[in-house]
């Protein structure tokens, strides 16, 4: 590693360490945004007395004049989530960790849950910037994706693992 880059990534760190004494929550509390930031997807993390999970939404921004494009992502953090509410059934493959290979899964649509705090990173690629902000305490409603990382994380806080049914039940036509 280069003497610069070892500094910009110091400095990324100091930064994402700041951020727990700018809202005020507890360091270990930012871990689900933060995997969420550095590799993606949706995270969960439970220690005495603390719960917390991430949440990505995407939407991609494209002109198909210039045919460019790209895709802000927006992380939410929520700290002591409560899932609310479960509506509707999507059959979906997914993986989980270590597990060998996917499942064929069950999850809701729509997902509404409450948070003692919520916190929103909004990541923008073509300026190169991550805004964040306090949403509070807070109670929001997710469908698709979202809902479905937001059920699976919280598989993971109660201590759940996901089960399914394994590739072998399908059939090639």
């Amino acid at each position: 590693m280069e003497t610069d880059e070892i500094r910009e990534e110091l400095a990324f760190a100091a930064a994402e360490t700041a951020l727990a004494d700018r809202f005020d929550i507890p360091a270990d509390a930012l871990v689900p945004l933060l995997f969420s930031l550095r590799y993606g997807g949706g995270w969960s993390y439970a220690a005495e007395g603390l719960t917390a999970i991430s949440a990505v939404t995407k939407t991609t921004i494209y002109d198909g004049e210039s045919r460019t494009g790209y895709s802000l992502e927006e992380i939410f953090l929520f700290v002591d989530p409560v899932l609310l509410h479960r509506e509707g059934t999507v059959h979906r493959l997914e993986k989980c960790g270590s597990a060998p290979a996917r499942l064929l899964v069950a999850r809701p649509y729509r997902v509404r849950l409450a948070a003692r705090r919520a916190i929103k990173m909004t990541v923008h690629p073509l300026e190169r910037t991550i805004r964040t902000e306090d949403l509070g305490a807070a109670e929001m409603e997710f469908s698709g994706s979202a809902a479905y990382g937001i059920d699976h994380e919280m598989e993971h806080l109660d201590g759940r693992e996901i089960h399914g049914e394994g590739l072998r039940v399908f059939r090639f036509g």
